[in-house]
């Protein structure tokens, strides 16, 4: 942990792994492999949490600003982070702007970031390359799967197969 710089303890590098898939077994920073895995972007760990009504809409496209902001209000840019299934964290973790992110599936319901189905549904769509895919890099499309299989489970449901 020695080798660990001020920069990479605040960028959160010491406490949260990019991704299960992602994260190998004793790497470390200063260690070759663990300099290589950090190359990759953050898709954030599959998990779990309070999910809407299965039948609530998804009208992203229509309301994704007021949400940002509202998550904004709420819990800052971590809060933003969960609530898609990758960001490019070469700014920052998590990074401090809208754009960074992509394939939302969650909202604020409430005052709760909650799993909205049908967000889930379309970020597995698009990385499945529906209505022109996600540009994200290829190596992070499984792990992307993954995060969002998860809540497939969630909602009783199983995934499309993985890319």
């Amino acid at each position: 942990m020695d080798a660990m710089t001020r920069a990479d303890r605040a960028r959160g590098n010491v406490t949260r792994p990019i991704c299960l898939i992602n994260d190998r077994p004793g790497t470390v920073a200063g260690d070759p492999v663990r300099q290589e895995v950090r190359g990759l972007m953050a898709v954030p760990e599959p998990h779990g949490g309070p999910t809407a009504d299965k039948n609530r809409d998804w009208h992203w496209s229509e309301q994704g600003a007021k949400q940002v902001d509202a998550m904004l209000d709420q819990g800052g840019w971590r809060e933003v982070a969960k609530a898609h299934a990758w960001y490019d964290d070469t700014d920052g973790d998590p990074p401090e702007k809208k754009t960074a992110y992509k394939l939302p599936h969650h909202e604020l319901i409430d005052g709760k970031l909650k799993v909205v189905w049908r967000g889930v549904t379309h970020a597995m769509n698009a990385l499945a390359g529906g209505r022109g895919g996600v540009d994200i890099p290829e190596k992070e499309k499984r792990a992307v799967w993954r995060h969002l299989a998860r809540h497939y489970k969630q909602f009783d449901e199983e995934p499309p197969e993985a890319p």
